[in-house]
């Protein structure tokens, strides 16, 4: 069965062998599919959340680093929402 809830599609992007590479993907089809920043924001902002206290800090990482792109704190053109444009 395809995966299709945004959360269950996040949870199986920490599972891979590369979570960041995953977790960007997933990112960018949310975010392709009409998902509003801010939205794609809280959605990983509760997996960073459920990853703090991790020992292995690779997923809780991986998160913080995906969210990154979403806020646009990175190279302007690897930006998700590179205008800060929210889509409706």
């Amino acid at each position: 069965m395809p995966l299709s809830l945004p959360a269950e599609r996040i949870e199986h992007a920490l599972t891979t062998a590369t979570p960041f590479e995953a977790l960007l993907s997933v990112a960018q089809q949310l975010r392709d599919e009409g998902m509003p920043q801010s939205e794609l924001l809280a959605l990983y902002d509760s997996f960073r959340e459920r990853h703090a206290t991790d020992t292995n800090e690779t997923l809780y990482d991986a998160v913080l680093d995906t969210m990154d792109f979403i806020v646009g704190w990175c190279s302007p053109s690897r930006a998700l929402y590179p205008d800060g444009n929210q889509v409706a």
